[in-house]
């Protein structure tokens, strides 16, 4: 028996034995470290010295949290899937927006990823905060600093804070809850600098475990798919952000408790980890789906940024000399300082960009009008999103947008949702507008068909789903003229309100326009027999049979 088909027959059982196998690795594994360890056997467990029965249970609140906006709130669930246009930090004008970007997220594997580093960061950082300030079996509820639960209270709230601040200060329509990761990961990084390089490292192990639970078998072939490169999808700015907001908050907290960590360990984490989560890719648009990237540039960028996180803690005072004595600067002092820096700068870029309003163009004219939100399809259109209204900069800085497109003004709303590219290639996009307490589903489908010589013609049909019962047109593209000659004419297809045309020339005259036929039927055009089979339509002249077009409606699977 071949072992597809015993995997076919067995496939459920082999599930069940490989998550149980599972299971016992991770018990083996749990034992061997915690309880097998001479030197931990006859103490207390380290957990339940800092968390209350040594859980961290603020880490646990705001994975639930997080967790429940992107299926409760975003619609994950739903038809269509989460709504990711309404949840982005588009304006200050949309405070629906910009309370909920932080805890959004764009696809379960972006939400995985997110919460899977949340575990590995917020952990650290919730031990080093503890819920017992001084010592297990020591607390006090007469204050906030020596209550545990007032002290879970303060670093959710915190995390809460982090990420408002995050949606509110950094520019751009922000979507996910990788700021405040990146705050988590800022602040371990001083907090527990190795800890934190084993986190990364364990970021890989976590994430293995988690897939290996959620499939145990796994199933690929050879698929050819549209990909944009993994560094194009990625806010660095609130990335940025949130690491410098960590590491100042990790510092405070340190200067209270007079606590120096290592410089070389910190300096080495933070470095770890700007390479590791790709701070080195600073990135432009040239286009719907392309890109520059400046990598020498982002290379340089980490190095600084890990050597000034690391001076942000220097315990020695150690001074830069300026021309005059009394100006001696502490080499700590001029660190955080620049730290300060990237937070102010970042926050006078975000605060304006965000209060600018955006206001849709012609393109809008042909779409679909939903509740405020226009969605259509455009080609060679300026992204009114990331323009920038200044003398100097917006000709540099403008970039021309083509495919599916969601405005509206009165959210501030001008969003690329699927690229011309990603569309032509799949055949069909689903877009979900709405907010929080409502929520619509448009899909919207390309046809095309591609004649001899490697010309393509297409339309694209956008429809309210469960609303409309037909499809309106949003776009028609020019014709497309098929290379070879047929009878000395040439022959065309052209888009039609209904659907495609076929179009017989010679010269500038028009010997003749008719409908495409429909499968398996044939139609006559100046002495031309045009037969359709399936998606072929084949020209027919005297003797000679030529392929003419194909047709595809969506993705061939």
């Amino acid at each position: 028996m071949a072992l597809g088909q015993l995997i076919s027959e067995y496939g459920p059982l082999l599930e069940r034995v490989s998550v149980v196998a599972l299971v016992v690795a991770l018990i083996l594994s749990y034992v061997i470290v915690t309880r097998l360890d001479d030197e931990n056997s006859s103490q207390i467990n380290p957990l339940q010295k800092r968390f209350i029965l040594g859980v961290p249970w603020g880490t646990i609140i705001v994975v639930v949290s997080v967790y429940a906006v992107y299926h409760l709130i975003q619609g994950a669930g739903e038809p269509g899937g989460p709504n990711v246009v309404g949840f982005r930090s588009w304006s200050l004008w949309y405070p629906q927006s910009i309370l909920f970007s932080a805890f959004s997220h764009a696809s379960e594997s972006h939400l995985t990823g997110n919460l899977l580093a949340t575990v590995a960061f917020a952990s650290i950082v919730e031990y080093a905060w503890g819920h017992y300030p001084t010592g297990r079996g020591q607390q006090s509820f007469s204050s906030w600093r020596t209550n545990p639960f007032a002290r879970i209270g303060v670093f959710v709230s915190a995390t809460f804070l982090v990420g408002l601040a995050n949606s509110l200060l950094v520019p751009g329509a922000i979507i996910g809850f990788s700021g405040v990761v990146f705050a988590f990961a800022g602040f371990a990084l001083v907090a527990r600098p190795l800890l934190s390089v084993g986190a990364i490292v364990g970021l890989q192990a976590l994430d293995l475990v988690y897939s290996s639970l959620r499939s145990p078998l796994g199933f690929a072939e050879g698929d050819t798919r549209f990909v944009t490169p993994s560094w194009a999808d990625t806010a660095l700015q609130g990335h940025l952000f949130g690491m410098v907001v960590g590491v100042l908050l990790a510092v405070m907290l340190f200067r209270y408790r007079k606590v120096s960590p290592k410089l070389l360990y910190i300096w080495f984490a933070a470095l770890v980890f700007a390479v590791t989560r790709s701070m080195w890719a600073i990135y432009w648009y040239l286009g719907e789906a392309e890109f520059v990237l400046f990598r020498g540039v982002g290379a340089a960028a980490v190095l600084i940024l890990a050597s000034v996180v690391a001076l942000a803690v220097i315990s020695k005072e150690y001074r830069i000399p300026l021309p005059r004595k009394r100006l001696n600067i502490p080499l700590q002092t001029v660190a955080i300082s620049v730290l300060v820096f990237i937070v102010v700068v970042v926050s006078l870029f975000g605060i304006p960009y965000n209060l600018v309003p955006v206001t849709s163009g012609e393109e809008t004219q042909q779409g679909i009008e939903i509740d405020g939100y226009t969605v259509t399809y455009a080609e060679g259109v300026e992204d009114r999103y990331t323009a920038i209204d200044l003398p100097v900069l917006q000709e540099a800085l403008s970039v021309q947008m083509s495919g599916v497109v969601v405005t509206s003004d009165e959210r501030n709303v001008w969003a690329l949702d699927t690229p011309r590219s990603e569309l032509a290639f799949d055949g069909r996009a689903v877009v979900v507008v709405g907010d929080a307490t409502w929520r619509e589903v448009v899909i919207i489908n390309r046809t095309q068909w591609e004649v001899a010589g490697g010309e393509t013609t297409y339309n694209v049909f956008g429809q309210h789903w469960q609303v409309d019962d037909e499809q309106r047109l949003l776009f028609e593209s020019d014709p497309a003229t098929a290379e070879p000659k047929i009878n000395g004419t040439r022959v065309s297809i052209q888009p039609a309100e209904e659907f495609y045309d076929i179009v017989v020339e010679d010269g500038n005259e028009t010997l003749g326009q008719e409908r495409v036929p429909s499968h398996n039927e044939t139609v006559e055009i100046a002495n031309i027999e045009f037969e359709r089979t399936h998606n072929e339509l084949t020209a027919i002249h005297e003797r000679t049979e030529l392929p003419l077009a194909e047709y595809r409606e969506g993705r061939e699977e």
